[in-house]
Protein backbone atom coordinates (compact mmCIF):
# COMPACT_ATOMS: atom_id res chain seq x y z
CA UNK A 1 0.00 0.00 0.00
CA UNK A 2 1.22 3.68 -0.82
CA UNK A 3 1.86 5.53 2.44
CA UNK A 4 0.40 9.45 3.31
CA UNK A 5 1.85 11.48 5.56
CA UNK A 6 -0.69 14.06 7.31
CA UNK A 7 -0.03 17.01 9.68
CA UNK A 8 -2.00 18.82 12.02
CA UNK A 9 -1.74 22.97 12.87
CA UNK A 10 -3.16 23.32 16.33
CA UNK A 11 -3.82 26.33 18.29
CA UNK A 12 -5.15 26.05 21.95
CA UNK A 13 -7.13 28.95 23.74
CA UNK A 14 -7.58 28.75 27.44
CA UNK A 15 -9.54 31.00 29.34
CA UNK A 16 -9.26 31.32 32.87
CA UNK A 17 -10.64 33.76 35.74
CA UNK A 18 -8.50 35.74 38.14
CA UNK A 19 -8.11 38.59 40.10
CA UNK A 20 -5.96 40.48 37.92
CA UNK A 21 -3.58 39.79 34.83
CA UNK A 22 -0.67 39.01 37.53
CA UNK A 23 -2.67 36.16 39.37
CA UNK A 24 -4.02 34.82 35.60
CA UNK A 25 0.00 34.97 34.19
CA UNK A 26 0.56 33.05 37.31
CA UNK A 27 -2.21 30.42 37.22
CA UNK A 28 -0.84 30.21 33.40
CA UNK A 29 2.45 29.18 34.65
CA UNK A 30 1.06 26.41 36.12
CA UNK A 31 -0.40 25.08 33.16
CA UNK A 32 1.22 22.42 30.16
CA UNK A 33 0.43 20.90 27.17
CA UNK A 34 -0.23 16.85 26.99
CA UNK A 35 -1.37 15.83 24.19
CA UNK A 36 -1.97 12.30 22.62
CA UNK A 37 -3.11 10.45 19.16
CA UNK A 38 -5.93 8.30 20.03
CA UNK A 39 -6.19 5.80 17.04
CA UNK A 40 -9.83 4.58 16.84
CA UNK A 41 -9.33 3.11 13.33
CA UNK A 42 -7.35 0.27 14.52
CA UNK A 43 -4.63 1.13 11.93
CA UNK A 44 -1.37 0.57 11.61
CA UNK A 45 0.12 3.68 12.27
CA UNK A 46 3.63 5.91 12.72
CA UNK A 47 4.37 9.17 14.39
CA UNK A 48 7.30 10.38 11.93
CA UNK A 49 8.34 13.16 13.98
CA UNK A 50 6.67 15.89 16.55
CA UNK A 51 7.43 19.28 17.83
CA UNK A 52 6.08 18.79 21.20
CA UNK A 53 9.61 19.44 23.12
CA UNK A 54 9.73 22.75 21.49
CA UNK A 55 6.44 24.13 22.71
CA UNK A 56 7.30 26.79 25.50
CA UNK A 57 5.16 27.56 28.25
CA UNK A 58 4.80 31.09 27.18
CA UNK A 59 1.27 31.83 27.15
CA UNK A 60 0.41 35.19 25.49
CA UNK A 61 -2.04 36.69 27.35
CA UNK A 62 -4.83 39.01 26.68
CA UNK A 63 -7.83 40.78 28.59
Amino acid sequence: MKEYTGTLNLTIEVTIKAKSRKEASSFFDDLYTQITIENDGNQEIEIVSDNLSLIENSWEIED
